[in-house]
């Protein structure tokens, strides 16, 4: 049985720590899946920029503009934890990616009203895939991207609870 203050070190090493070794390995198997998502990001970002530069004027414009910012932030560091071995917490962040593309779509259309519950604290994000669903045809929005974005829901639904995954993803494989 190890001390206190010896599990205490192995912990804090653990968060510290950086296991290149991980990275290395989804590289090597999935190193232009990477570049494709990288040069999509960029895309994104690019995108992003020219929208911010036609909406900065306004401050509703600013505030979805953020939103989207956020989705792409948080879509970098979702890839980041994957391949660094953190499936679970990537799965989960990935549905976060959803649900503010969600969001920032339903803001967009002032008509609905979310930009203002949202930002009030009265708007429940995990109902935005099922709302943009059901306001697509409104916020012009091509059918199959939509369903494209509930599947995808509906896949990282799972890291979003504790499951046989989530301990299976904690297992260690190698005989350290």
């Amino acid at each position: 049985m190890e001390t206190v203050t010896e599990a205490r070190e192995k912990i804090f090493s653990e968060v510290i720590s950086d296991d290149n070794s991980v990275r290395a390995e989804y590289l090597k198997h999935f190193q232009q899946d990477i570049q494709q998502f990288s040069t999509a990001m960029a895309e994104a970002v690019m995108r992003w920029q020219a929208f911010y530069r036609a909406v900065e004027d306004s401050e509703r414009g600013r505030r979805v503009a953020a939103l989207v910012m956020t989705a792409i932030t948080l879509h970098v560091v979702s890839m980041k934890l994957m391949i660094s071995g953190c499936t679970v917490a990537a799965g989960n962040l990935m549905r976060q990616v959803l649900e503010a593309i969600a969001v920032a779509f339903l803001c967009s259309n002032q008509e609905l009203g979310i930009l203002d519950q949202f930002i009030d604290g009265r708007y429940s994000t995990k109902k935005a895939v099922r709302h943009v669903i059901q306001q697509a045809r409104r916020l012009g929005l091509v059918k199959e991207g939509v369903i494209q974005l509930d599947r995808a829901q509906n896949f990282y639904h799972q890291y979003s609870h504790v499951s046989i995954l989530t301990i299976a993803a904690g297992l260690r494989l190698d005989d350290e």
